[in-house]
């Protein structure tokens, strides 16, 4: 009669193991990655087996991490639409937000110059309906011109096209009228998107997302003339903007040099300034 050796460094059935994060619990379980004895309190279910928390925390470290679509592919748009979101909610937390920064022609024109430049990031608070609907505007055509451009590009894009839809209501608006909104920039970056794909309308694809664009426009633009209580104005002064950015940044036959696309953003800012400052000089109301 003979017996067998046993398996080296496989316990005896008499051997015990304990824990190794609990020394004094006895255990029969082992983390399936890395062996270590665990008790059932420190034993964390895995796909396969189980595992310890040390194996659970190394491979949360080491996971890829995993990004939303816009977060990914259009982080300005996301940061935007944050910003407004975050500022909308001071607006109902403090009305004295909204009549810091909105836009009041007499209040700019005594040097308050900011109300240029803060109404497009902010939403009237009394229609829900106001900031759902810019922030979804944003999120269907944002995605496509900072795809387009560049991330370095859109941002200053946005800005420019907001502060020259202020400037447009500042000279040609309700000269008592507060005014909010991220339209102006919203409809600065359609602007951008419909010279871009004019450019490029030669397949039936573009040409009909051009076509879908301009209905858009022209559709909101009408709807602004009909209605009361929209500023029509900065939205035409964003869409104006835009296309003259859009005009000067892009070329689809070759590269536009970066100094020519610096320059076209600082002649759209400055035609912007001279207006604003020559409304300021002669001012009524």
């Amino acid at each position: 009669m003979s017996t067998e050796a046993p398996d080296v460094g496989q316990p005896q059935q008499d051997d015990e193991l304990y824990c190794y994060g609990h020394p004094k619990t006895p255990t029969r379980l082992r983390c399936s990655r890395c062996e270590r004895p665990i008790c059932g309190r420190c034993a964390i279910p895995a796909s396969v087996g189980q595992h310890c928390p040390e194996c659970v925390a190394e491979a949360r470290r080491t996971a890829p991490k995993v990004r939303s679509a816009l977060q990914a592919q259009a982080p300005a748009v996301l940061a935007i639409i944050v910003i407004n979101v975050l500022v909308f909610a001071a607006q109902i937390l403090s009305p004295s937000v909204t009549q810091r920064y909105a836009s009041f022609p007499p209040l700019i024109a005594l040097g308050e110059v900011w109300r240029l430049f803060t109404p497009m990031f902010l939403h009237s608070t009394q229609f829900l309906f106001h900031i759902v609907m810019n922030m979804y505007v944003l999120y269907i055509y944002g995605p496509l011109v900072e795809q387009a451009f560049g991330t370095k590009r859109f941002v200053p894009m946005y800005l420019i096209c907001g502060f020259t839809g202020s400037v447009a209501s500042y000279n040609l608006g309700d000269c008592r009228a507060l005014g909010v909104g991220a339209s102006g920039a919203i409809f600065g970056i359609a602007g951008v998107l419909l010279v871009y794909l004019y450019r490029r309308r030669t397949t039936s694809f573009t040409n009909s997302a051009y076509k879908n664009i301009l209905f858009f426009v022209g559709l909101n633009l009408m709807i602004g003339f009909v209605f009361a209580g929209i500023d029509n104005w900065a939205h035409i002064g964003g869409l104006a903007g835009g296309i003259a950015l859009g005009a000067g940044i892009d070329n689809p036959a070759k590269p536009v040099p970066l100094a020519r696309q610096a320059g076209v953003m600082v002649l759209v800012v400055g035609v912007a300034v001279a207006a604003a400052a020559y409304r300021t000089v002669t001012f009524s109301c």
